[in-house]
């Protein structure tokens, strides 16, 4: 059996170190009762095999863990989604100890890998966990305990729950420093594309705040055609032209990036499920090497690595979802740049108005300035946009 690391005390008598290398492995069935307790899992919570085998899962629960917590965690994976917790457990001997719980469903049950947690998530999950069980000792119930940490997350940037375990558990495995040679690679490549889709949703936000900065100059155009009555007639069709033009481009931006939706919220999606999947996936290939000596045909330690195959194809799924959402979005951009020119042609009528009425005051100036700024911004932008998502297919031509 590989040598497991010794267990000492940190940051207080209470405390159970976990160390950095460990991965605290358990598997149950769908009731929670324990069907695989891993060595690492028996070593820090000080149990042997057999007191674990067939006793429920919660016989490690720490007091001090809100309820909402396994309310959220048990809501999230019976629909079958992964999820990560920060959780506080307890040992035979009363210490307790924290991990990083990363939950997915398995076969016939659940499996779970625990690492060490030290990072910036961690401390705003303890946070929140004391203000937990203050509410939870008030009466609130563990759905509105749930509730309110959902809101929580919200406040502080962060949609839910499936996003908050994709960031901890990528913040917390970096932080680990842990990386097998097998897998260098594809870490790099994903974290590569995941920031190259970040790019591009910030630039494409970019020009749809563009477009909310100048949807009023249509309205404005009107305005300036009804001052100028009869000489202003031209204006006022420009108008409706452009607005019908930029109305139609708007919704076409809506395909490439909305509110939490389009192509490139997908793209992220896939990419940050992807990551996560290869992540624990990892943590399995680990357990198992720390429990080479028990996998043995009929074993239940062979659940690691059936569930790490798993995890596996999931990715290759993950991989398979960030190509089809990518696909569309050269094409998008090329739709997008096309309106461009036709806005340019409506852009350029009003330059010739503006010629026409060159000794009104009329303010037509202003407005085609600020359009040409929007246009040029928006060209630009859409040219980046295209040369990501170019480097995004090469990239995933290396899977």
């Amino acid at each position: 059996m590989n040598a497991i690391s010794k267990i000492t005390p940190a940051r207080g008598a209470d405390e159970r170190a976990v160390p950095r290398e460990a991965v605290l492995t358990s598997a149950t069935d769908p009731r929670g009762v324990i069907t695989f307790a891993g060595t690492d899992f028996r070593e820090v919570a000080e149990y042997t095999a057999e007191q674990l085998l067939n006793a429920p899962h919660k016989i490690v629960r720490h007091a001090d863990m809100p309820k909402g917590v396994f309310h959220l965690l048990w809501d999230t994976i019976k629909t079958g989604k992964p999820i990560c917790a920060y959780v506080k457990n307890r040992t035979s001997s009363g210490q307790y100890y924290w991990v990083l719980a990363n939950v997915t469903l398995t076969e016939d049950g659940y499996m779970s890998a625990r690492i060490h947690p030290e990072t910036e998530y961690f401390e705003i999950a303890k946070e929140l966990y004391a203000e937990m069980l203050k509410l939870e000792a008030a009466g609130k119930t563990p759905e509105e305990s749930a509730n309110w940490l959902l809101e929580q997350l919200a406040a502080k940037g962060i949609p839910d729950i499936e996003t908050f375990s994709v960031l901890a558990l990528d913040a917390e495995f970096k932080k680990r420093g842990i990386v097998l040679p097998s897998s260098e690679t594809a870490f790099s490549l994903m974290d590569e594309i995941l920031e190259l889709v970040t790019d591009m949703r910030q630039l494409a936000q970019d020009i749809e705040t563009g477009f909310k900065r100048v949807r009023g100059e249509p309205v404005n155009l009107r305005i300036l055609a009804g001052r100028l009555e009869g000489a202003g007639a031209a204006l006022g069709t420009i108008s409706q032209n452009y607005d019908a033009m930029a109305q139609e481009m708007y919704e076409l931006l809506g395909r490439l990036y909305g509110n939490n939706s389009g192509a490139l919220q997908d793209m992220h999606v896939a990419v940050s499920h992807g990551r996560a999947a290869q992540q624990f996936s990892q943590l399995l290939k680990e357990a198992v090497t720390r429990e080479q000596d028990h996998l043995v045909e009929g074993n239940p330690a062979g659940l690691l690595t059936a569930q790490q195959a798993r995890l596996d194809n999931i990715c290759a799924q993950r991989i398979r979802e960030i190509a089809n959402a990518g696909k569309p979005i050269p094409d998008i951009c090329r739709s997008l740049r096309r309106r461009i020119n036709g806005l340019d042609v409506v852009k350029l009528l009003c330059k010739v108005e503006s010629g026409r009425m060159r000794d009104v005051d009329s303010g037509l100036d202003g407005i085609i300035e600020r359009l040409q700024a929007f246009h040029d911004n928006t060209d630009r932008g859409l040219a980046e946009l295209s040369s990501k998502a170019s480097q995004i297919q090469q990239k995933m031509s290396a899977f």
